[in-house]
């Protein structure tokens, strides 16, 4: 039990998260700033910007309901925390996989499950303030987070397909899933295609529910003075900065996960010695997880921001499409593999 309570605390567990969350984002702005020929912050800026929002006031607007504007950015957090936590990193579980700290049988849909809940938090976040500017944001983010879901939905049947379905339940557990991917592809090298196109469309859904250019209509800070943000300030503002950064480990570490093997390079125990292979596998993860929030980072410089309309559009005629012929290439694959 106190090995359970450590490990929740430590690696995997909350403190860790939060140092990636605050590392991703002085990665996420070095990236962009260098992309404008900037130098960017220094290395602990995200920790004082946190540090500074939780010493600044805390302004209620009048007719607001003072409960709903303290519960809902704790409930954000707290929201993404759980996400990350199911994340397969270091921990060896009795099936001998690397694990998510809150693992389970059928966690693949508890994730999705998560991953809605915090984009319908952030509609209710703008909602409940009553602002125009809030509600406007927080709508343009619903309506941007449910166009992008159904698409990922897809995607996400792609490695599922590939590692195969069958009477094991664990074949929708991330952590299996991630042990298997490299091993199945080894054998049908032609499940690259459905990856690839299934990764792809994964980065572009990261890049709407973090909503970062091009899909940042939701905050428009020229238009809408931050979005559904508009109302909150001091520790509530924190919160909710700090959650959207857990976000961004959470939804890359679930594209590692899926489409990247998560954290396996190779077969299972490289070196035979446990402590040896943890810090292994928690390294291949982290060098993974930089490349995808690198990428991101990177595509948020060269684009700018699109209206709501074409986000949408985007991915009803765009994004879903693909994703649909990934799985269906997938499918052909998997039949005529099995023939």
């Amino acid at each position: 039990m106190w090995l359970e309570i450590i490990l929740m605390i430590t690696v995997p567990g909350i403190i860790f998260i939060v140092l990636m969350a605050l590392f991703i984002d002085w990665l996420d702005r070095k990236i962009y700033a260098r992309g404008q020929s900037r130098k960017g912050p220094p290395f602990l800026q995200p920790l004082y910007d946190v540090v500074k929002l939780t010493a600044q006031e805390t302004i209620i607007p009048r007719g607001v309901s003072k409960f709903w504007m303290t519960f809902l950015p704790i409930a954000f957090i707290a929201t993404a925390l759980t996400g990350a936590l199911m994340i397969p990193i270091v921990v060896i579980n009795e099936a001998g996989l690397v694990a998510g700290f809150a693992s389970f049988e059928y966690d693949v849909f508890f994730v999705m499950f998560v991953l809605l809940s915090y984009g319908m938090l952030i509609y209710f976040l703008g909602f409940v303030t009553k602002n125009p500017f809030a509600q406007t944001g927080s709508t343009r983010s619903l309506l941007q987070a449910l166009s992008f879901e159904i698409p990922f939905g897809f995607s996400l049947l792609v490695p599922i397909l590939i590692v195969g379905i069958g009477d094991s339940d664990a074949k929708f557990n991330l952590a299996y899933i991630s042990k298997n991917l490299y091993g199945v592809i080894g054998e049908q090298p032609l499940y690259i295609i459905g990856i690839v196109i299934a990764l792809v469309i994964s980065v572009i859904v990261m890049m709407a529910e973090l909503e970062v250019f091009p899909f940042d209509s939701p905050l428009s800070h020229t238009e809408l003075a931050d979005g559904w943000k508009v109302e909150y300030g001091g520790w509530r503002y924190a919160l909710i900065h700090l959650g959207e950064r857990i976000g961004a480990f959470f939804i890359g570490g679930l594209i590692v996960t899926l489409f990247l093997g998560g954290p396996y390079i190779g077969p299972a125990n490289l070196t035979g010695i446990v402590w040896v292979d943890g810090i292994l596998h928690l390294l291949f993860f982290l060098i993974k997880l930089i490349l995808v929030i690198g990428v991101m980072s990177f595509l948020r410089t060269l684009i700018s921001r699109i209206r709501i309309d074409q986000s949408v559009r985007l991915a009803w005629k765009q994004v879903l499409p693909l994703a649909i012929v990934a799985l269906m290439l997938t499918l052909g694959f998997k039949l005529i593999g099995g023939a």
